[in-house]
């Protein structure tokens, strides 16, 4: 493994073989972190960083002045992070494109481990795992595990999978250039790895690309995330596994018996990947992960009522429009 002086980061301008991409909104907090860790990297990669703001609370003002090595693409009006990541993807000069979010820090050798399993495994897509960057705080803790127990970090190789975590991920530029992400803050990302899988691309989990999240605290906050990731579950459902959504809007309330079956899968893949620290953690948090599954919950079946609304107008108005035609 090389030596490497962060003082000397292997960035370009001109001809990178990797880009990387951070969707940022209202993220003065945590900015700096991510930036100094990326350009800390151990790598022989020569990349290029590439920050898509449109923040209001300074974020710009950070990167401009205290980071010149990296390309600022702010916006006076809130981007979605979809939207963000598909101008980080016009932007891009590498062959390599990968995405981290302004709220991660990325393993010293990050960059390289996503790199070389796109180079030298033939994937079309890759994702890393996700660890928890806030065990102290109980709230954290309940938000980690409810969204990102699919993709905890272990001790093994690359496997096929279909689900990518968006702040995590990284794809052949020719992919990216092919299909966009759709305009949306949540589940755009699964419904676009989805996608591609469904396209026959090759896509690889990579449980020891590890980036660590800085979890949202606060029961509100949680809570409410957790509403607004049962919305986007709905979004990326519908594509991915239509038959299972028939069925919910055939009996919408059997939507609120999947918390208890996603408590038993969490503690199930801890106890798997065993994973004893976070397992005994889990069970300390578990009446409180429950209750906020099921504000996830809750809002999934608001999407889903939505959907079944929006269906019947559109079958109300289908009479009226045969009728002109006639």
């Amino acid at each position: 493994m090389p030596v490497f002086d962060p003082s000397h980061a292997p960035l370009a301008a001109d001809s990178p073989g990797a880009s990387v991409v951070i969707p940022s909104y209202q993220a003065a907090r945590h900015i700096r972190q991510v930036l100094r860790s990326l350009l800390a990297q151990v790598t022989s990669v020569v990349y290029e960083i590439i920050v898509v703001d449109s923040s209001t609370d300074g974020t710009e003002r950070i990167v401009g002045e205290e980071f010149p090595q990296v390309r600022l693409l702010h916006f006076p009006h809130r981007c979605q992070v979809g939207k963000a990541r598909n101008i980080g993807i016009g932007a891009a000069q590498g062959d390599i494109v990968l995405f981290i979010d302004a709220d991660t820090i990325p393993s010293p050798t990050w960059i390289d481990q996503m790199c070389r399993a796109v180079r030298e495994l033939g994937a079309d897509g890759v994702g890393g795992s996700m660890s928890n960057g806030t065990p102290g705080s109980m709230t954290g803790c309940m938000g980690f595990y409810l969204e990102f127990f699919h993709f905890l970090e272990y001790n093994g190789g690359p496997r096929p999978t279909r689900f990518l975590v968006g702040g995590n991920s990284g794809f052949r530029r020719k992919v990216l250039t092919e299909n966009e992400y759709l305009n949306h803050s949540v589940g755009e990302d699964l419904l676009f790895s989805s996608r591609l899988a469904r396209e026959g691309k090759r896509l690889l989990f990579l449980p020891r690309a590890s980036v660590r999240h800085q979890n949202r605290t606060g029961f509100r906050t949680v809570f409410s995330y957790q509403h607004k990731l049962g919305q986007g579950a709905f979004l990326y459902r519908s594509f991915d596994a239509p038959e299972k959504v028939r069925l919910l809007q055939a009996a919408p309330l059997l939507v609120f018996l999947m918390p208890f079956a996603v408590m038993m899968w969490i503690g199930g893949t801890l106890l798997h990947r065993r994973r004893l620290a976070d397992l005994l953690r889990f069970a300390l948090v578990l009446p409180f992960c429950l209750a906020a599954n099921f504000a996830w919950a809750w809002g999934f079946h608001q999407a889903l009522r939505q959907a079944q609304r929006d269906t019947g107008l559109q079958k109300a108005t289908i009479p009226e429009s045969t009728n002109r035609g006639d």
